[in-house]
């Protein structure tokens, strides 16, 4: 379970997070499990949705880099990103987007790298974070336990939001770091927000024969392949007789 020095767990549907203050750099830290079943990205969306409605600047950034993964979710290429723009100088005007329909910032990890720990080391990161600061935006970093550049990424956080299940343990990457953490969020099989078991559900479900529309297709076959049968025999039974 999430120790208890942490805040409750939260339902995104009903999870109560308004918007950080101008300037907050707020690290989104999915469990592995969470990252692994594929809607911790979805989730990372949804808030920084959700923050921009409510008036924020918000810039959500793939700090993923080895693993990106904000860029299918949202449904565009990652091309140049974070790491062109820390370690070959793209600027941030340059490598971030506004995804369709959304009003917040999109930038993707970009260019793979060897180390992406040098990313999150570099001075041009900081500089990055400052210059988000002093225009009036919240950076929203995405990031995922287990991965070598979280736990430095997580140096220049002011803020962590968990992304987890009810019932996981907390990520071993912001141990020590609980008095940043803002709100512990996930899904617990809500419309929308794939968890890696609806799938594996829906297919089962279509399979068996019992009940709903497989089952009542049966019936009408079987009641069919009975009156089909029986006109035979009587017709057999006729021309015998004749």
């Amino acid at each position: 379970m999430l120790m208890s020095v942490l805040p409750d767990w939260q339902s995104l549907h009903g999870a109560l997070l308004p918007a950080p203050a101008a300037g907050r750099v707020v690290a989104l830290v999915a469990t592995e499990a969470a990252a692994v079943a594929g809607w911790a990205p979805t989730v990372a969306l949804e808030l920084a949705r959700r923050w921009s409605d409510e008036g924020a600047r918000v810039m959500l950034v793939d700090g993923r880099l080895g693993n990106p993964s904000l860029h299918s979710a949202a449904g565009v290429p990652n091309r140049e990103g974070l790491s062109d723009a820390t370690l070959h100088g793209a600027s941030m005007g340059r490598v971030a987007a506004q995804p369709e329909g959304e009003r917040f910032l999109l930038v993707t990890a970009g260019t793979p790298v060897a180390d992406p720990g040098s990313v999150a080391r570099d001075p041009r990161w900081y500089r990055t974070i400052g210059g988000m600061a002093e225009a009036g935006v919240t950076a929203a970093l995405y990031l995922a336990d287990g991965e070598s550049s979280s736990a430095a990424f997580l140096g220049s956080a002011s803020d962590i939001v968990v992304l987890a299940g009810p019932d996981e343990p907390m990520p071993m990457v912001i141990r020590d770091l609980e008095p940043l953490v803002r709100a512990v969020i996930g899904t617990e099989g809500e419309p929308g927000i794939p968890t890696g078991l609806e799938g594996d559900a829906a297919s089962q479900s279509a399979a068996s024969p019992k009940g709903g529309a497989g089952g009542i297709g049966k019936m009408i076959m079987f009641v069919v392949l009975a009156i089909v049968v029986a006109a035979v025999l009587g017709y057999l039974l006729t021309s015998g007789v004749g």
